[in-house]
């Protein structure tokens, strides 16, 4: 672990000291609080800093950006944009090093549990992958390059599970990849008809953090133990389970600092997810606050692997919800990606078909952007689906503190 700490500083000192030449945001927070990148001899001073969060991103803009990078990176960066839990948009640049090791990390992970570069997986993500409107089987398309078979998240309901799963098993998909939400929806229906998936030897999970309940479900109804995976667009952050069911923190990956929060269920202190990017030159992001709560654990692991271990993750769980023909939509984030106008949102759901938006603007809200914020929704919710859109100045949170994206109300 001490030659991991040693690694991760002069790769953490080298992009602050590349942050203050270049990106005129953290030029001027370092000079604010007397912070001299180059003179960094330990992590732990990065704390003299203020946190950083997506209104800070927001805020600023360009002036977030790098006007240039070390020479042998790649001028061009990748273009991504995010919503995560709180419904708030943003859009960032990565840098295509730094893009490439956030999927390092990810495939190491799977490497640890058998699952290798090339074996055809099945995915239930956010993206649209077929219209709204389709009625009728195919639900998915056939990536045959990547050796995926992208299954549609906003047609899953009890009139199609069983096209679902006939696809599996005619293609004796090894692999089930998605958020927890769906699978476990995917898993119930596998249960209450009797199928079973007899190619199926792996199920990973992100996104969206996993409750005992969950696992229990997936693994009842397709019969292997799932396996989770925490990060973010901002790659601030990386934890990994072992096949111990252990989340270890990536410690190389990235400065992830655990910033007491407060006391959640049980008496456990909970902690805030604070993180520091080390290789992206585009747009470096210092003392990120993901908005996400964990709670740690201190026993050590049988697996032997080095660095802390997380007990829990709050913050990323959602309810699912319900159209009025039944199907299911799980994590809805996707509905505002890119709509940057909104600081945060929620989704309550009273009954099946119908959803109320509830939503905080950045700015002045304008007719521009309702309109665009229902052709999101309906995009992904259905134009039959009744949405009503509320501009509300907070939105309450949990006891914990965290901002729940969707709320199922009673009587749904």
């Amino acid at each position: 672990m001490a030659q991991i700490q040693a690694h991760r500083l002069v790769r953490l000192r080298a992009l602050l000291v590349h942050a203050e030449r270049h990106v005129p945001h953290w030029r001027d927070v370092f000079r604010t609080h007397d912070f001299v990148p180059a003179r960094m001899s330990h992590a732990d001073e990065l704390q003299r800093l203020p946190t950083s969060d997506k209104d800070t991103v927001v805020r600023e803009g360009d002036r977030m950006h790098a006007d240039g990078v070390p020479h042998g990176e790649d001028p061009s960066p990748v273009a991504m944009q995010t919503s995560g839990t709180t419904g708030a948009g943003m859009r960032l640049l990565m840098s295509k090093g730094a893009h490439r090791e956030q999927w390092a990390v990810c495939w190491r992970y799977r490497l640890w549990h058998g699952l290798a570069p090339g074996t055809w997986c099945a995915q239930l993500g956010g993206r649209l992958i077929v219209p709204i409107e389709t009625r009728l089987p195919p639900y998915w398309r056939v990536n045959w390059p990547g050796r995926q078979l992208l299954l549609s998240s906003y047609h899953l309901g009890p009139a199609t599970a069983e096209h679902y799963l006939e696809i599996l098993a005619r293609r004796r998909v090894p692999w089930i990849h998605g958020y927890p939400s769906m699978v476990t929806a995917l898993a119930d229906f596998a249960a209450s008809a009797g199928v079973r998936l007899p190619a199926l030897r792996w199920v990973t999970l992100a996104s969206e953090s996993t409750s005992v309940e969950q696992r229990a479900r997936i693994l009842a109804g397709l019969g292997v133990v799932p396996r989770e995976h925490y990060a973010q667009t901002e790659s601030v952050a990386n934890f990994s389970e072992c096949p111990h069911g252990r989340l270890h923190v990536d410690e190389d990956h990235a400065l992830v600092e655990f910033v007491p929060h407060g006391t959640g269920p049980g008496g456990r202190t909970t902690h805030r997810v604070v993180g520091t990017s080390l290789d992206n030159w585009h747009q470096p992001f210092v003392r990120y606050d993901t908005g996400d709560l964990v709670v740690l654990d201190d026993a050590p692991c049988p697996c032997g692997r080095e660095g802390r271990i997380v007990a829990e993750i709050d913050g990323r769980r959602e309810d699912v919800l319900v159209l009025a023909d039944g199907t299911l939509v799980g994590r809805a984030d996707h509905i505002f990606k890119g709509l940057e106008f909104i600081r945060e949102a929620q989704i309550r759901q009273g009954a099946a078909g119908a959803v109320s938006m509830h939503v905080v603007p950045r700015g002045a809200w304008t007719s521009e952007h309702a309109a665009l914020l229902r052709a999101a929704a309906e995009a992904r919710l259905g134009s039959d689906t009744a949405i009503e859109i509320r501009v509300v100045e907070r939105i309450e949170r949990t006891s914990s503190g965290k901002l729940r994206l969707v709320v199922r109300e009673g009587g749904s």
